[in-house]
């Protein structure tokens, strides 16, 4: 059970992992310029998935473990997912795998599972789906943010493994899901040959399998020795076998690779004696792999088990131990979280575990720096747990020369010098500052994304231009920017600011459970921000409710209800709120289903829309019913198209989707 102090630094950092890695999604499948390599990139995610673990009472619809990931890159076509394409929750020891097994019986009510359990290698490549329709190959695409993928179909078509034309008797439809890997023989091989020829070396398999897949050149996939394994079926009709197992066996007799003879099946202890041997054999496995994936084996059983928001509770990666390195540090230095919280950050010498080269690790907060003693100029042990996250495990003293520094933990904030504090209660150390320079940047940064008031072209450098200009010194001062103003930041000209100026226009009319997510409220992700925006429908309902209005709302939780009342009437949030009304911001209402008239249709829109905003009219569809997808695909059944609409209209007017414009779509609409 934890105790307080750390239920709160739980909260404190997942809150801080999240904001991270929404940020570094928007860098890589947005702007296609990532910041930090994949594997670190999943550092961040596993660590999340691990904290949440421990504390399922702050997981949210709106954390990118249930999202997965990001949109798709620019230069591929979208590809929706149905049924989405699942991540899976991590084990990291036999603990967590008994404790997961508990509650599988938990939710059975039983006292033991009607089935067995069935277990195979978790491969390290890049998840897809390829879909096959009479038994030919007809479209495959990457997992993306696990609704929407890319459409790598011209890719895949290169791999030799995958076929193109199924055998036996396959059914009508078949969506097969799978992993896309390189074996250790082949990974070395080329690299050898790119070493060979004055190129760059991949630093694992993985890294070289996403990039390969994502080539925009098929013959450079081509020239590349992939794999394809299926692993699961996401849709099949007539239905695939009634059990995982039985699964695998009917997808190999269809032409495709499985992990069947690698794989195992039997009771818990039986499975758990399978990863131990597997482990021992890890390096003299053909492909890299970085755990087990264990299933409930019976397919009604894992019905009857059902799914969280983004993974099946029926299943887990149960990964392999970290792997470890040393290294010294260079420095430490604090950063200012958009709460205020300061924490530690160790710099390091460059140090690759696991084909992953760390430079940074965090030392959470100063109780974990006088807990390790740390200094600066320590050599340390880094360690990978689960191989991905990276932490620091001890100091190894034995080889302290005595220059080391201790590291001093500032009395002031290093953004805004204001004397930090402390609550008796937490172990976290603030800058109690509202208008710190730090945590205004990251507040910013927060309130401008794009699940938030999603103002394009407002990126983190011209973000710190603004407020050490003295031009922004709240998210309302964004909606008082001139032209003027920001044609004065470097690298901003006059098309710039105008476009930028659009956008931060545009964003006065963000649905109300945006706005309230991009308030930054504590506590207040976007889903508890959708959930009570749908229950107040308005923001002036929203201001006349009560805390204990707002927590009996279901699925709202008394602290995220405590702190979202204080916020809006307390001086800073009521200021802030009426500062944004007087400069136009006038969050969208939001409406509970009207009706089920749209139940069973699927829609989506392209263009510009006359009438009302995009997600204006996308409420409205789920209003009655409907489903707003967000790819063309044979499943839509409605496309409506604006002024100068993009792609997705040639691609639905080949594949027979049904075309409306505004007016036809009102006029099919239901009336209110």
């Amino acid at each position: 059970m934890n105790k307080p102090g750390e239920e709160d630094r739980n909260a404190r950092r997942i809150d801080e992992l999240r904001r991270q890695i929404r940020h570094h999604d928007h860098r890589y499948y947005v702007l296609d310029d990532p910041q930090i390599a994949d594997a670190q990139y999943d550092c961040l995610m596993d660590e999340l998935e691990s904290l949440e673990g421990r504390r399922p009472d702050l997981l949210t619809a709106d954390s990118p473990t249930q999202r997965v990931g990001g949109r798709p890159a620019a230069g591929f076509n979208e590809v929706a997912h149905d049924p989405p394409l699942l991540s899976l929750a991590n084990g990291y020891d036999e603990t967590d795998i008994r404790d997961w097994y508990k509650s599988l019986l938990r939710h059975l009510d039983a006292d033991e599972l009607p089935c067995a359990l069935a277990a195979e290698p978790k491969l390290d490549g890049l998840a897809c789906k390829v879909v096959y329709r009479s038994g030919r190959f007809e479209i495959a695409a990457t997992r993306g943010n696990g609704d929407v993928g890319e459409d790598v179909s011209t890719n895949l078509r290169t791999v030799r493994s995958l076929p193109l034309v199924l055998r036996g008797s396959p059914p009508g439809l078949l969506d097969v899901r799978g992993e896309v890997v390189i074996g250790r023989k082949e990974f070395d091989s080329l690299n050898l040959r790119l070493q060979e020829g004055g190129e760059k070396n991949f630093a694992n398999p993985r890294n070289l399998t996403a990039g390969t897949v994502r080539q925009l050149d098929p013959r450079l996939t081509a020239a590349r020795p992939l794999d394809f394994f299926a692993y699961a079926v996401g849709r099949s009709e007539p239905p695939s076998p009634p059990s995982h197992s039985e699964t695998l066996e009917w997808l190999e007799s269809l032409g495709l690779k499985t992990l069947r003879r690698s794989a195992c099946r039997g009771s818990l202890e039986q499975i758990l004696d399978y990863y131990r041997k597997l482990l021992e054999n890890r390096i003299r496995f053909p492909i890299e792999m970085d755990g087990i994936v264990i299933k409930v084996d019976d397919v009604k059983t894992q019905k009857d088990l059902g799914f969280r928001a983004k993974s099946p509770r029926w299943a887990i990666a149960f990964k392999f131990p970290a792997q470890q390195g040393t290294t010294k540090v260079v420095n430490i230095t604090v950063q200012v979280g958009r709460n205020g919280t300061l924490t530690p950050v160790a710099e390091l010498e460059p140090v690759a575990i696991a084909g992953v080269t760390i430079r940074n690790v965090t030392l959470h907060n100063n109780d974990e720096v006088q807990r390790l003693g740390i200094r600066i100029g320590d050599t340390v042990l880094i360690e990978r747990a689960g191989d991905v996250i990276p932490k620091v495990v001890q100091v190894i003293e034995s080889v302290r020369t005595g220059k080391e520094r201790r590291f001093r933990f500032p009395d002031r904030c290093p953004s805004c010098d204001s004397e930090v504090v402390s609550a008796p209660d937490e172990v976290a150390i603030r800058c109690p500052n509202s208008r710190c320079p730090g945590r205004l940047q990251r507040w910013i940064d927060h309130f401008v994304g794009r699940n938030a008031m999603n103002i394009e072209g407002l990126g983190e450098k011209l973000i710190e231009q603004l407020v050490t200009a003295g031009k922004v010194n709240s998210v309302a001062d964004l909606y008082r920017l001139t032209e003027e103003d920001l044609v004065a930041m470097e690298r901003m000209g006059e098309k710039s600011a105008h476009n930028l100026l659009q956008e931060i226009d545009r964003s006065r009319a963000r649905p109300l459970p945006a706005f309230l997510y991009a308030l930054g409220v504590p506590s207040i992700g976007e889903a508890a921000a959708d959930t009570i925006a749908t229950h107040s429908s308005n923001l002036d309902r929203l201001l006349q409710m009560s805390a204990e209005e707002i927590e009996a709302i279901q699925g709202v939780g008394p602290k995220a209800a405590q702190s979202l009342h204080e916020f809006l009437h307390g001086a800073q949030g009521s200021r802030l709120i009426r500062d944004l009304r007087e400069l136009g911001v006038r969050p969208q209402s939001t409406k509970a289903a009207v009706s089920r008239a749209l139940a069973g249709k699927s829609f989506l829109f392209t263009g510009t829309l006359i009438g009302m905003g995009r997600s204006e009219a996308e409420a409205l569809v789920r209003a009655h019913g409907g489903r707003v997808l967000k790819g063309v695909t044979k499943e839509l059944d409605y496309l409506v198209a604006g002024d100068t609409p993009g792609s997705k209209l040639q691609k639905a007017q080949k594949l027979g989707v049904r075309i409306l414009s505004e007016q036809e779509w009102l006029r099919t609409m239901p009336a209110d």
